[in-house]
């Protein structure tokens, strides 16, 4: 069911009074359409934005005596030999209105047209879109960065001034991001402004069916639910510019400071651009070469191609890779190949065999299994020689010494004669004295 609502103005009985009969709807301001979208662009030039729309009613004059300059889109696109310069300068709108009045303001179904008609015509080989612009509004901008990286034509982007929120997210989807030198990039995310002064001669009844149709963002769940809103902008913001730039949504988060912009040297450090130079450059680089568009990181979005997906969106690439694939594949088997013979070993040679052609084992691995191999046959052959060995003879016991048989009582005759020796002859050692014992 959708969602309704009614809004019901109330007036003092004089102001009634004073009225005729039939009373006009309230028209839908400018600062409304402001206060209900999503924005991708810098502070400075929203707020801007938000000061022209709050004098919509002072006319074309007014706006001109403050800006301090005429209210005239002088956006074009130019050719320089084979090359359409295509501008996105000043904010971005999803269409033509009051603010592309101002000096340099991009619509964004004009700019599309531009680019389709560049695309299409014969006659240019490749595309430049020269921006300096703060960013602009969220809807249309990721349809329109999706049309540059499917285009069929190298497409660079070449920041010369800034390239923040929305026109980075424009940036980012070119083939190449090229920045001058002093230029700035980056701004990702997403903001929500909301006027929240109250008319007190209006009052709203939303359906009860839709609770949240008109959040109060003086709650904490008001602010909660277009808080959540928000933050899901950016987040496809960031998954595009992720993609675009071949590198994972954590890493821009990590990365690039958290929504900060970043000077050009910096940036290119980073990975939100490639390259710092000029324009007349990037334009003598297009012209002076054959054009060929380079190769894009591949956007998965979440869902990852199958082969025939890939084959049928990137043929050129998928032929390179094969016979790139090729070349080094047969290179590398044949170092393995080498590398494993190496480690042969006598008595080994189907094993070696075996491993050249598995085409998986490396040297190293192969050397593990031959000494492995080795092994097992050495103890193998151990085994057998113990088995086939004659049993040993067994020995003869070891007659017991003299010295362990002789009584006891014997040696304590033969001290007790040796000393009655020496007695008998005064100044003989004991031990000539046992001699002489023993020889009697």
């Amino acid at each position: 069911m959708d969602a309704t609502q009614i809004t019901i103005t109330t007036h003092s009985p004089a102001a009634v009074a004073d009225e005729s009969p039939v009373r006009k709807p309230r028209r839908v301001s400018a600062i409304d359409l402001v206060a209900a979208t999503p924005w991708a662009i810098e502070p400075a030039m929203l707020d801007t934005i938000r000061a022209i729309a709050l004098r919509e009613g002072e006319g074309i004059e007014a706006l001109e005596a403050k800006l301090g300059r005429p209210l005239q889109n002088t956006r074009s696109v130019t050719m320089r030999g084979n090359v359409a310069v295509v501008p996105i300068t000043g904010p971005i709108f999803r269409y033509a209105n009051l603010f592309t009045m101002i000096s340099g303001a991009t619509s964004l179904d004009g700019l599309a047209k531009d680019f389709t008609t560049a695309l299409e015509d014969p006659a240019v080989a490749s595309i430049i879109l020269d921006i300096n612009s703060p960013g602009g509004q969220v809807t249309g901008i990721a349809d329109f960065a999706a049309m540059i990286h499917g285009a069929s034509k190298p497409v660079v982007a070449f920041v010369d001034g800034m390239a923040a929120s929305a026109a980075y997210w424009i940036a980012a989807a070119a083939s190449k991001v090229v920045m001058g030198k002093s230029a700035m990039a980056g701004n990702v995310g997403a903001v929500l402004t909301l006027d929240v002064r109250k008319d007190p001669n209006k009052v709203d009844i939303v359906s009860s069916q839709s609770p949240n149709k008109r959040p109060d963002v003086t709650t904490d769940a008001g602010r909660a639910q277009m808080q959540a809103m928000v933050d899901a902008q950016a987040q496809v913001f960031i998954e595009d510019v992720a993609a675009y730039r071949g590198i994972s949504p954590e890493a821009v988060m990590a990365d690039w400071g958290g929504g900060a912009v970043h000077i050009a040297s910096q940036a290119v450090a980073l990975g939100l651009a490639d390259q710092v130079s000029t324009l007349e450059e990037v334009i003598a680089g297009l012209a002076g070469k054959p054009q060929s568009k380079p190769a894009n990181p591949l956007s998965f979005k979440g869902t990852a191609m199958n082969l025939e997906e890939l084959r049928a969106a990137h043929p050129d690439l998928c032929a390179s890779l094969v016979a790139e694939g090729r070349e080094s594949g047969a290179a590398a088997e044949r170092d393995r190949i080498i590398a494993v013979e190496s480690q042969a070993m006598p008595g080994h040679e189907a094993l070696i065999a075996a491993l050249k052609f598995d085409g998986k084992t490396a040297g190293p691995e192969a050397a593990v299994q031959v000494l492995a191999a080795e092994r097992a046959k050495l103890a193998a052959m151990g085994k057998h020689l113990a088995a086939d060995a004659p049993k040993p003879v067994p020995h003869a016991e070891a007659p017991a010494a003299e010295s362990e048989a002789a009584d006891p009582n014997d040696r304590a005759k033969l001290h007790a004669k040796a000393k009655e020796y020496q007695a008998a002859h005064p100044g003989t050692d004991y031990l000539p004295a046992l001699k002489a014992v023993l020889a009697a």
